[in-house]
């Protein structure tokens, strides 16, 4: 039996033996939204009561069971006048249901089944990458966008707007536990051409550009959320996302300097102090957990702080994306080459903080001037300098 396809994401669509029922006759609108009806619902039988208050919610008729019979007398004769004797719709004790025995391949469903994989955290974390990743692409506007707001599709909408946005969030999270900034920057600029009124998009989209250095993006995705509130709502953005603009403002238009780290280390000690507990996810907490764990092991090493910067020589037209691609292929090599306990930061547009543990102070150049050497072998690498430096976290910078 040939496979009926179905798209409810961003409107209406069906193929059933390479015949779309958009080119169907007789297209009546209380038949359309039965057959849909029927779709959305294809798991489970509907009843005659509950099929009426769909078609006629506000309609007081004399006898709406026969209008009902009407209804799906048309849609049956309809599609097997178009796609051959097959009986597409059921009925068994007063309840009508889309035939099981039709072979479905319904978007809405797909995009359930995939999500419902990729939350299981048992799986592997490339495997739940690529189930959201499969899951978002098929969600290409909002349920049966551009029909009616009867409340039954706006229940269906609102359902699949929420499994969507958990997605997205869900997806991003897993990138960026991999530090896989670029790719969770890629997935919400996606999302917000789905959902262009969803501020927190912008906002994570923002957080994640600026962890790659891309400072002018970020400050381009704020400008474009804060014309779009101002035009549609007459508001400004959230509190939030101002704080971003500030950070954005306090980097861009300054990338390839040398990072004047003594003067970090000052501003680092005023704010070590915490004002509380620190709050974080599982994840945060089993990576710290580790470090600590690590080094409790290993004796207490002495641990230093240390800077990366990267400098342009001879800028041209094509200074930012010779920047990027050098802080590209730096982050690489620091994830691959640096220990488990190391931890890495990216700091501004053109520059890595880092805490690097070593045997002994004499050691401490040694996994920069590793970096540096992997870094001098990059094909980014040309016509670009590196500045680093190191000094003990424990040592006061006054003394």
């Amino acid at each position: 039996m040939p496979k009926l396809v179905v798209r409810m994401f961003g409107g209406f669509d069906a193929l059933y033996s390479g015949r779309a029922l958009s080119d169907l006759p007789n297209r009546s609108t209380k038949m359309w939204t039965a057959l849909k009806y029927l779709i959305a619902h294809h798991k489970r039988s509907v009843s005659t009561e509950e099929l009426i208050e769909v078609l006629w919610p506000e309609e007081d008729s004399s006898d709406p069971l026969s209008l009902l019979k009407s209804v799906i007398y048309r849609l049956r004769k309809m599609l097997t006048d178009a796609l051959g004797d097959i009986k597409f719709i059921s009925f068994s004790q007063g309840s009508y249901q889309w035939n099981p025995d039709v072979v479905c391949d319904i978007d809405a469903a797909k995009f359930e089944a995939l999500i419902l994989k990729a939350s299981d955290s048992a799986v592997d974390m490339d495997e739940r990458i690529e189930h959201y990743s499969s899951a978002i692409r098929l969600y290409s506007g909002g349920f049966l966008q551009g029909e009616n707001s009867d409340l039954w599709l706006m229940n269906f909408r609102n359902y699949y707007r929420r499994l969507y946005l958990g997605a997205i969030g869900e997806l991003t999270a897993l990138y960026e536990q991999a530090a896989a900034f670029e790719e969770a920057a890629s997935v919400y600029n996606e999302a917000i051409k789905i959902e262009p009124y969803e501020e927190s998009l912008y906002e994570q989209s923002i957080r994640a550009l600026i962890q790659t250095g891309e400072y002018a993006s970020a400050r381009q995705q704020y400008q474009s959320i804060e014309k779009l509130l101002l035009k549609e709502f007459g508001t400004e953005p959230s509190e939030e996302l101002r704080s971003l603009r500030l950070e954005i403002n306090n980097n861009i238009g300054n990338p390839g300097f040398a990072l004047d780290l003594t003067e970090l280390k000052m501003r680092l000690d005023k704010d070590a102090a915490p004002q509380s507990a620190i709050l974080c996810g599982i994840e945060t907490f089993r990576r710290i957990y580790s470090y600590d764990k690590y080094l409790d092991e290993r004796m207490k090493f002495p641990v230093f702080l240390a800077s990366v910067s990267v400098q342009v020589i001879n800028a041209s037209d094509d200074a930012d994306d010779r920047l990027q691609s050098a802080m590209t292929a730096l982050r690489r090599i620091m994830l691959r080459t640096l220990r488990q306990c190391d931890i890495v930061c990216r700091n501004s547009a053109s520059s890595f903080i880092l805490m690097l543990t070593v045997p002994d102070a004499e050691h401490k150049m040694a996994p920069l001037n590793r970096i540096r050497r992997l870094f001098e072998n990059e094909p980014d690498a040309r016509g670009i300098t590196l500045d680093v430096q190191a000094i003990p976290i424990g040592e006061s910078v006054l003394n």
